[in-house]
């Protein structure tokens, strides 16, 4: 199993980091910013091209502002423009395979075009997205824990092209289509709720998928070819298909991003299927609301087995649930201000090829909680994941989370956090670990 972001031995690397750091000097030169997905995580955006958000109305929400009006000029050209940059500072200061500090950190940038007034087709846009990866991994480098410290950390040093992909959108934007280089898990199998959270197998989604596949990977800083498609077929049922490549070397973000071979030792697709249904968000509905996803995926791919390291088992598969729900609502209907309860868990029943068949998870997160902080945002959570009965000597991972998320204007938060990790990598022989420290995120 490869991390994300670690650059992978034998892949061709001169000439490309010129290429990619171009790709994103190109996107920073119109004013960049954090990537949207393909998607929406979980309900994709259904609007069309005429109700683009102005970006003067955005301008307050960012570090810089209008951009001395050039946001207003970009928008007259059908273009937006984001930036973000999140910087993780972790340590832990008992427990694990030793004691240490570490900073992680990842710029991210993107422009999406809505193509309709310049090639004159309604609905059309097209999203290319880079990033900056720095630091080092907390967890590796000193715990020794699978579920990673810091979601930030997608690489050290690492300038990556990321998702790039035409978008369309039907039927009165009931209906997206996706197609180019894609992440699966910025789509698939993830919430809007997990973003409050520092720790990357809350945060990105169901921890155990990409652990066992790590085709289903996430930008940044991982990427491959495919499709995917998106119908809301009611206001409250919405279902997601999508079919990607396999290549695990630009699933690690290897080459930089830019390496667009299909393929590089690997076989089939992976293929991936997701039904939600979304209590009250259609408008005019005033109660609380929620989200249920139910999905599974199959990557027909050749996997090394656990059983028996001399022989490979062709596919696998992979079945997930997760929610968030309103539980209790502050204010009038509208308000953020409240309490919400999640839970997720996933199933990866072949463990001669599933490194982590069994995945659960719940948390709550709490915004407003204390008075005349209403954006500040309190979150508990709790990961568990069992490792495969055919690796020596472990058993299961445990990860606690707390933290409190401080908004200090609209561009800025800052997010001190603590974690607890139970038998890191399920082993007995590595103590448990505590890891304290802060996350800082700004928006430009």
């Amino acid at each position: 199993m490869t991390a994300r972001g670690v650059s992978l031995p034998g892949v061709p690397y001169a000439g490309h980091v010129s290429r990619a750091l171009g790709a994103l000097l190109l996107v920073l030169s119109f004013g960049t910013a954090s990537p949207p997905p393909a998607q929406a995580q979980a309900a994709p955006s259904q609007e069309s091209e005429a109700s683009v958000p102005d970006q003067e109305e955005l301008a307050p929400q960012s570090l810089t502002k209008g951009w001395a009006a050039f946001r207003a000029e970009l928008t007259e050209l059908g273009i937006t423009p984001t930036v973000s940059y999140t910087a993780q500072f972790m340590g832990n200061p008992s427990g694990g395979q030793s004691q240490g500090f570490t900073y992680a950190g990842t710029l991210q940038a993107a422009i999406a075009w809505d193509l309709h007034k310049l090639v004159g087709v309604p609905g059309l846009s097209f999203t290319v997205g880079a990033s900056w990866s720095s630091g080092e991994n907390l967890s590796s480098k000193y715990i020794g824990n699978e579920f990673k410290v810091q979601s930030a950390f997608t690489g050290s040093g690492l300038v990556n092209l990321e998702q790039m992909y035409l978008q369309q959108q039907l039927l009165d934007g009931a209906l997206t289509i996706a197609a180019g280089r894609l992440a699966p898990a910025n789509t698939f199998a993830t919430l809007p709720v997990f973003t409050n959270y520092v720790n990357d197998s809350i945060n990105t989604g169901v921890g155990s998928l990409d652990i066992n596949d790590s085709t289903f990977t996430s930008s940044p800083p991982g990427v491959e070819w495919g499709g995917q498609a998106i119908y809301n077929i009611t206001p409250a049922l919405q279902i997601a298909v999508g079919v990607f490549n396999t290549n695990q070397i630009a699933a690690a973000g290897g080459d930089h991003g830019v390496n667009f071979a299909l393929q590089q030792g690997n076989t089939g697709a992976l293929t991936v299927g997701q039904t939600t249904y979304l209590v009250n968000h259609a408008p005019g509905e005033t109660g609380l609301p929620g989200q249920y996803t139910f999905g599974g995926f199959y990557d027909s791919n050749t996997f090394g087995s656990l059983s028996n390291p001399s022989r490979s088992v062709r596919g696998i598969y992979s079945l997930y649930a997760l929610f968030q729900q309103t539980v209790y609502r502050d204010g009038e209907p509208g308000s953020q201000k409240g309490l919400t309860v999640w839970g997720k868990a996933a199933l990866s029943p072949t463990p001669s090829v599933s490194v982590m068949p069994y995945f659960v998870g719940a948390g709550l997160s709490y915004q407003g909680l204390i008075p005349g902080r209403g954006q500040d945002i309190a979150s508990l959570g709790v990961i568990y994941g069992t490792f495969s009965g055919y690796i020596p000597s472990v058993s299961a991972e445990t990860v606690l989370e707390a933290n409190y998320q401080v908004s200090v204007t609209p561009w800025l938060s800052v997010t001190p956090d603590v974690q607890y990790i139970i038998k890191p990598s399920g082993s007995s022989n590595i103590p448990n670990a505590l890891a304290v420290g802060a996350q800082l995120s700004v928006t430009f």
